[in-house]
């Protein structure tokens, strides 16, 4: 249907009331799709794109783990975990086991950091602000994820005291 208003103070107004039922609606399905993705969460589904070494299974509209990638990022915690190896090193790891960018190249620090730090590995995951625990597999064990999480925080206390120690 197209409306439309006469450019009168009646159509002014009629157009004001079709605006506000326009937004009530929009604010009506986001406070719904909230309280959905909210509930999703609470009965540990993860509501978002699954991380690397795990896929959505839109079928079952689960997260399930994916057998090419997760041993590749199992053995990178395990590599990491050692404490002689950097996170480029780890980048790399992943570029020569075919773990990419869309691009082709590796992938960033970054994101590698972040995939060292990522709990959801271990079946915990962060949703709306709150933790929550999953019901997807884990692939790493948690004595693994807490040893890499030592040299994550062992290698950036490094630098933060270099940084300190610079300043006049």
């Amino acid at each position: 249907n197209t409306f439309w208003f006469e450019p009168t103070p009646q159509g002014k107004f009629m157009l004001s009331i079709a605006f506000g039922q326009s937004k009530y609606y929009v604010d009506s399905l986001s406070e719904n799709t909230r309280r959905g993705l909210r509930q999703k969460a609470r009965n540990g589904n993860f509501p978002g794109v699954a991380p690397l070494g795990y896929l959505n299974d839109t079928r079952n509209r689960t997260i399930v783990v994916n057998k090419r990638f997760a041993p590749i990022i199992v053995f990178a915690f395990q590599k990491y975990a050692v404490g002689n190896l950097t996170v480029k090193d780890i980048s790399c790891f992943l570029k020569t086991n075919g773990i990419t960018t869309s691009t082709g190249r590796n992938k960033s620090l970054s994101d590698t950091k972040k995939m060292l730090s990522n709990s959801f590995y271990i079946g915990i995951f962060r949703w709306g602000g709150e933790v929550y625990e999953g019901r997807h597999d884990q692939i790493i064990s948690k004595q693994l994820f807490d040893k890499v999480q030592e040299v994550l925080n062992r290698r950036n206390h490094q630098w933060s005291n270099a940084r300190i120690e610079r300043i006049p």
